[in-house]
């Protein structure tokens, strides 16, 4: 094993000697031609035709061709009448024209809950969250009746009774349906978050 060693020692001490060649390459020249690309406008196109009137004739020969208001029997100092009463009943909240608005807007619902510790305390101590759904009737007065669970998730935590118990507490601008305040049914969703 020394004398291997040794004779590889000797072999690199003697061809120490290492000769380097640099070869020069040429390279081909690259031109990059700049072309001038003329700007595109985009073509407006007309439009559509108008569709084309078709005048119907009526049935009715006595019909005056160019009745003006002037002409007719109504006088304005008349007053027009009254609305036709409100159909007795709650009307749905989808149907009526002025819808009922939380007084303080929905943030008012999670405040009561919050200032009236509402939270169920049994969902509090395990850190659960929950929602429920409160179906109720907003009066003429904005006054919350027939306050109902729709829906409750998780059930039996109390999600529900203390949805019933926030929404029973809120004042309503009420709902008005042909410039009279009417009943209208409603619900509302509520979320209780876990802090």
């Amino acid at each position: 094993m020394i004398i291997a060693l040794f004779v590889i020692t000797t072999v690199f001490l003697v061809s120490k000697e290492f000769v380097m060649v640099a070869k020069t390459v040429k390279v081909a020249e690259v031109i990059i031609k700049v072309e001038d690309i003329p700007i595109t406008h985009q073509i407006k196109r007309p439009p559509p035709p108008a569709r084309p009137s078709i005048p119907i004739e009526s049935d009715d020969p006595d019909l005056a061709d160019d009745e003006t208001i002037d002409d007719t029997d109504w006088d304005v100092g008349d007053e027009p009448p009254p609305p036709p009463p409100a159909e007795e009943g709650i009307v749905d909240f989808f149907a009526v024209e002025e819808k009922p608005e939380i007084v303080g807007g929905a943030q008012a619902i999670y405040d009561y809950i919050q200032k009236n510790k509402l939270f169920p305390s049994m969902a509090q101590t395990s850190g659960v969250g929950g929602v429920c759904i409160i179906r109720f009737v907003v009066d003429e007065t904005g006054t919350t009746t027939d306050v109902t669970i729709y829906q409750e998730r998780p059930e039996g935590l109390g999600f529900g009774e203390a949805g019933v118990k926030a929404m029973r507490a809120m004042k309503f601008k009420p709902g008005r349906q042909r410039d009279r305040y009417v009943k209208v049914q409603m619900q509302q969703v509520i979320n209780f978050k876990v802090n």
